[in-house]
């Protein structure tokens, strides 16, 4: 039985990465993020994916697990069908994916794996040597509530999702990482202007993240790749 499964059964409110699931009677309330004391009720799976569209800056949300989601929001579900789709509205797959995990069926690809099928313009992200990825792994994974089972992690912890697969926000920053190990952009301090995925721009977030630990203001020292 997954750890979903048993806090359905015991009908007391529960967490889902950054959502709230609060049951009453038969029906639940799902409750984003706390920091808005006003609460809109949202009707309807198309205006709910437009909510979360953007993060709590307005700025465009390219990874549905980010840590930054908006709050202020609230949906309503009849039943318990109705809340599992509205959870894969939210976070597309994760009750599946805890499910899985939770009978040992959850299929995972490794990131060495992922990297290396990428074709295109993408084909660079493979040549990212080994001490970036895992410092891509840790600045980018932090950054979602999703946690990365294809790393051998496989939780069955309350408020858990286990992630299968690298997705293609960390595929895209390994691009970006790989063309930095030559010549290392200089850290700039963290701008809340600057979008969640863009990493070209000085000011990201992630970028400047991982050129404080992977440089430290020093050229890489050479490695061989995986």
């Amino acid at each position: 039985m997954s750890w979903l499964e048993r806090a359905l059964n015991l009908r007391e409110p529960f967490v889902l990465g950054e959502v709230t699931i609060r049951p009453e009677g038969d029906s639940f309330v799902v409750q984003g993020p706390a920091g808005s004391r006003a609460i809109t009720r949202i009707e309807g799976a198309a205006a709910l994916r437009d909510r979360l569209r953007t993060d709590r800056l307005g700025r465009y949300r390219p990874l549905s697990g980010a840590r930054s989601m908006p709050g202020g929001w609230e949906i309503w579900c009849a039943n318990e069908a109705e809340l599992r789709d509205g959870l894969d509205v939210i976070y597309p797959l994760a009750v599946r994916h805890i499910e899985q995990a939770a009978t040992s069926t959850l299929r995972t690809t490794a990131l060495d794996a992922v990297l290396g099928r990428q074709t295109g313009r993408y084909e660079a992200a493979d040549r990212l040597l080994v001490a970036g990825r895992e410092i891509a792994v840790e600045v980018v994974c932090a950054a979602c509530v999703r946690t990365p089972a294809w790393e051998g992690i496989l939780p069955n912890e309350g408020g858990t999702i286990p992630c299968p697969e690298a997705c293609s926000v960390l595929v895209g920053f390994c691009r970006e990482a790989a063309l930095w190990e030559a010549d290392p952009p200089a850290p700039q301090p963290i701008s809340d202007a600057v979008g969640f995925a863009a990493f070209d721009d000085p000011g990201n977030e992630l970028r400047e993240t991982y050129l404080r630990r992977r440089f430290g203001g020093h050229q890489p020292a050479e490695e061989p790749n995986p």
